[in-house]
């Protein structure tokens, strides 16, 4: 008879006892390498091959709004000639064009080191934002259920996004995208088994 494996992933950590400590252990060990997005204080970054899944859908969104505004160049051409109105629309659909390119591009990985994620023996935390921190807590007591759902690209790359919903109309669903898709099965899994655990009240 084969026998299960129970084994974690590298960089997914159970609660530890409360009697000792609320934070998961992050420690490196011989066989998990460092995570060079490891956040601090418990906190493990989001799977880096999000980051390559976001770039790909913003590729393919600055295709779309390319070949837009090359059609959209065409008017002003035929209608004003190459004068002053046209250079000006050109102008302003390059600059515009250019913040798309950085959003969709560039700004998923300065994202992607300022978003982590903890599980605690009390609930899960998300901490997120460039500019304007945010800490989320989701306690127990709070979760009603939660689900993992992978749309295209993220099936290609391996991620998925968790997604846990909470009692109140405030925050009612809170979206943990960019996990390993393994990471955020098992999350899934602790997340029912705390809900349906006798410590919940």
């Amino acid at each position: 008879m084969e026998s299960s494996d129970t084994s974690e992933p590298a960089d997914w950590h159970s609660p530890v006892d409360s009697s000792t400590s609320t934070a998961p252990d992050v420690s490196p060990t011989d066989d998990a390498p460092v995570d060079p997005f490891m956040a601090e204080d418990g906190f493990q970054s989001f799977d880096p091959r999000n980051i390559s899944a976001e770039r790909v859908a913003g590729a393919i969104l600055c295709v779309v709004l390319g070949i837009g505004g090359l059609v959209g160049a065409v008017i002003p051409l035929f209608n004003y000639g190459f004068g002053w109105v046209f250079v000006v629309c050109v102008s302003i659909a390059i600059f515009l064009y250019a913040v798309v390119v950085y959003f969709s591009i560039f700004w998923p990985s300065v994202q992607h080191r300022h978003r982590s994620w903890r599980l605690t023996d009390v609930g899960l935390e998300i901490r997120r934002g460039v500019w304007w921190k945010h800490l989320q807590a989701i306690p127990w007591a709070r979760v009603q259920h939660a689900d993992v759902s992978q749309g295209p690209l993220q099936r290609m790359y391996g991620v998925g996004t968790l997604t846990v919903h909470t009692a109140g109309t405030s925050n009612s669903s809170v979206n943990f995208e960019g996990l390993a898709h393994e990471v955020a099965i098992q999350l899934r899994d602790e997340v029912i088994r705390q809900r349906a655990s006798g410590d919940v009240v």
